[in-house]
Parts: structure tokens; C-alpha cells; sequence
């Protein structure tokens, strides 16, 4: 209330410095989870919901244990959620990550690489870890109209999806976006072309509007 917007690219890597992600990671999974449980949540026909992990909570010995506490707590399976790791959280303690990423897909949780194209891209992780999405990054996406960058893209696309790999698209804002990749076979779309990011009253009006609920 005292500053108004903070943009995420700001307060993250602050709360990343000051151990303060923990806390705020925590949170987040309690409340979505919370909307989760609720009347409102199941009226919307919805399969998942995606949940961002942190770096910080990557390596956390306790992880797994943390969220099967709340998900009993407030009843959700695992296959309700989809886990969002990034290629910084890979690589960061790769040993700690591997064994919470594996034995949460034990549990039934299903994970999406985040910001695929920004970071070393090591593909033997890709191979290695039971990650069902691979979300391309927005950076990657805003240089499609360089030839070269397209063929990256494209054959980065090939590439996933004979890996058998699902693939989304970060930061589609326009129609012609929209359209080239949908006709790349992209599976998901993300972007401020549909919708930026919302509040929770907001987001499921949204998705009443959209799919026709009443």
C-alpha cells in the first residue's frame, strides 16, 4: 500500500538476497491452494493450475515435505498442480534439485521448465528431469522476425516436441505473435494478449467470461 506496483523483476531478487522468498514461496503455495479448495475454484473447470518454485525453495531439504503438508491440509492432489522451475534453479545445486524434482513427480506432480532460451539451456537436464512443459522465453519470442533467431525457434520447437515435450510460448502481446507460433504447433500461449497477470476476484471472472461459465 505505501509503493504501489513493485515489479517482480525488483522484489524477487531482493527477496532472493534476503532469504525473505521462503517465506513469501510458502505463502504462495498455502493461498493458491486455499483458492484451490474453494467453491469458486471448482465452479471453473479448470484441470491445474502452474505454481512458480523459486530458486531458494529448489534447494530446500524440506521441500517436499512442505508441500505435502499443505496439499493434505487442504485436500488438492498433486495432479492438480503444475510446478514452475527455472534453468537457474537446474543449475544452481543441481543434487538437491534433482531429488525434489523426482520425488514430487513421484507424488503426481507434473513440472514446466520456466525461461527456456535465457540461460545455459543444458539439455541433458531437459532429458534428465521429468519436466512435461518447456515454456519459451519471452526474449527469444520478441526476436522472431531475425531469421536466424526464427530458425532457432523452430528447430528449438522440432527438437522439444521429438522429445515428446509440451511447449509454451512466454509473452505473446499481439495477434501476429499469436498466429505464427500457433502455426508452429505450439501447444500453450501466454501473454498480455489475453490477459495480464490479475487478482484472484478478477482472474476467475476472466475465466468465466471466456469459457462461458455461469
Amino acid at each position: 500500500e505505501d509503493y504501489g506496483f513493485v515489479s517482480p523483476g525488483l522484489f524477487i531478487p531482493e527477496s532472493e538476497k534476503t532469504g525473505a522468498i521462503h517465506q513469501i514461496g510458502d505463502y504462495v503455495f498455502d493461498a493458491v491452494c486455499g483458492f484451490m479448495a474453494g467453491d469458486v475454484y471448482k465452479s471453473l473447470g479448470m484441470e491445474y493450475i502452474e505454481i512458480n518454485l523459486s530458486v531458494a525453495q529448489c534447494i530446500e531439504y524440506d521441500l517436499v515435505e512442505k508441500i505435502k503438508k499443505v496439499i493434505d491440509k487442504h485436500k488438492i492432489k498433486p495432479n492438480q498442480i503444475n510446478l514452475e522451475i527455472t534453468e537457474t534453479a537446474v543449475d544452481y545445486d543441481p543434487t538437491i534439485t534433482d531429488t525434489n524434482v523426482s520425488s514430487l513427480s513421484e507424488l503426481g506432480f507434473t513440472f514446466s521448465l520456466d525461461d527456456y532460451g535465457t540461460g545455459y539451456s543444458n539439455i541433458r537436464r531437459v532429458v534428465s528431469l521429468p519436466i512435461d512443459i518447456v515454456k519459451i522465453d519471452k526474449s527469444l519470442v520478441d526476436e522472431m522476425d531475425n531469421p536466424l533467431m526464427w530458425k532457432v525457434i523452430t528447430n528449438t520447437v522440432t527438437m522439444l516436441k521429438n522429445m515428446n515435450k509440451k511447449i509454451l510460448v512466454e509473452g505473446v502481446e499481439d495477434k501476429r505473435t499469436l498466429d505464427r507460433f500457433t502455426e508452429l504447433g505450439c501447444d500453450y500461449i501466454q501473454g498480455f494478449y489475453f490477459s495480464k497477470p490479475l487478482p484472484e476476484k478478477e482472474f476467475s471472472e476472466f475465466i468465466k467470461r471466456e469459457n462461458s461459465i455461469n
